[in-house]
Formats: C-alpha cells, sequence, structure tokens
C-alpha cells in the first residue's frame, strides 16, 4: 500500500525529471542532425621524400650527315686543349690541318700555331711519296715548310703537339714528318729529346692542358 508520503515522493521525483527537460520515450529516436560533430579530417601522410633525379650525362653533338667528330687540338699558354671539330667521311690527314690551320673560334681563347706568323701560309701540309721514294712506314706523314725551323723551339714542339695529337683523334695514329722534298726529319720533343720515328700521340701527351 503506498502511504502519502512515497506518493509524494514520486510526485516530486516527476517534476525534478521534467524540470530537468529530459524526455522520456518508449522507443529510440534519430538524433537530431549536428548533434555529435563530424569526426576531424584525417592528416594526411607526408610524401615521402624522393631523391633529385638523377642528371641526364650529356652526350657528344652528334656530327652532321656525311661527316665525323674528331678532337682538333689548339694551343693555351704552353699546352693544348682538344675542342671538337668535324671533317667529312672518308678524309685524309689533309682536311684535319685544314683545319688546323683555319683555327679555333675565337670566343675560345685559343691559338693556332700552323701559320707562318709573318706570312699567314700554312707551315704543314699532307705529303704522298712520289713513285719509287721510299720512307719509313707510318698512318699519315706531313711535311713541314721550310719556316718552321724558324720558329721557336717551343712553338715547334707546339705545332707538332698539335698536329699528331689531333690525326690520332681522327684515327692516323704514327705520324711521320718530312720536309718538303720528303727526307724525314728528327723532330724535337717536350722533354727535349729528338725523335727518328713516326711520332704517337703518347710522345705529345705531356703536352695535354
Amino acid at each position: 500500500m503506498i502511504t502519502r508520503a512515497r506518493l509524494a515522493s514520486f510526485v516530486i521525483a516527476g517534476a525534478l525529471l521534467g524540470g530537468c527537460g529530459v524526455p522520456l520515450q518508449d522507443t529510440a529516436q534519430p538524433l537530431p542532425p549536428g548533434t555529435i560533430p563530424s569526426p576531424a579530417p584525417s592528416v594526411s601522410a607526408s610524401p615521402t621524400p624522393q631523391g633529385s633525379p638523377s642528371p641526364t650525362p650529356t652526350e657528344s653533338p652528334t656530327p652532321a650527315a656525311g661527316f665525323e667528330a674528331f678532337d682538333a687540338f689548339f694551343v693555351r699558354e704552353d699546352g693544348l686543349i682538344p675542342i671538337v671539330a668535324e671533317i667529312p667521311l672518308g678524309s685524309g690527314p689533309q682536311q684535319v690541318l685544314d683545319s688546323l690551320v683555319i683555327g679555333p673560334p675565337a670566343e675560345t681563347g685559343l691559338r693556332t700555331v700552323l701559320t707562318d706568323p709573318l706570312t699567314g701560309n700554312a707551315l704543314v701540309t699532307g705529303f704522298i711519296a712520289q713513285p719509287g721514294q721510299v720512307l719509313p712506314v707510318a698512318d699519315a706523314t706531313i711535311a713541314v715548310s721550310p719556316a718552321f725551323s724558324a720558329l721557336p723551339s717551343a712553338e715547334q714542339v707546339l705545332l707538332l703537339g698539335q698536329v699528331v695529337l689531333s690525326l690520332n683523334s681522327a684515327g692516323w695514329r704514327t705520324v711521320l714528318v718530312v720536309d718538303e722534298s720528303g727526307s724525314p726529319l728528327a723532330i724535337p720533343l717536350p722533354d727535349g729529346r729528338l725523335l727518328d720515328r713516326p711520332a704517337t700521340a703518347l710522345d705529345f701527351v705531356s703536352l695535354r692542358a
């Protein structure tokens, strides 16, 4: 049996719950939109660091059709510097010598010693033996003009170095030096010795700067 006092407590409790604003429902109801905050956006993972792409190797310029490239050597102070030049396919030593006589582009700051400083004439030409003329075996034979002997010894060495290293780059491994009549000459080397055989690139390699 419910006493008056217990009934009064039920009434007070109901009033308190009603005053708190909490509705009492028999079934579950969906929550109004926005009641629960949306989840915070996930922080995207930092991109994995990647190394810089490897630089593409610089390739030598491709020769024009019908031409082949070689290293033409020119003078800087007391050494020789190669620059890429081209000659027609099937050329002989004279075409290499012509490139050296013309000289390097002005912007390189290099120079050639294959011309007579007084006349501008070429000091070296390709030589072809006359019928019956016997010369030491060499891949290329060059003739120096009489004006060659008037050059200072250091210029003679640089000139021969220009010729031998350039011809070697173009495929002529041994170079015989003769005078205009075809008589073989003993030629000066960078170390002061005289060479009495066909020259190779190794004989002048110390001139490469």
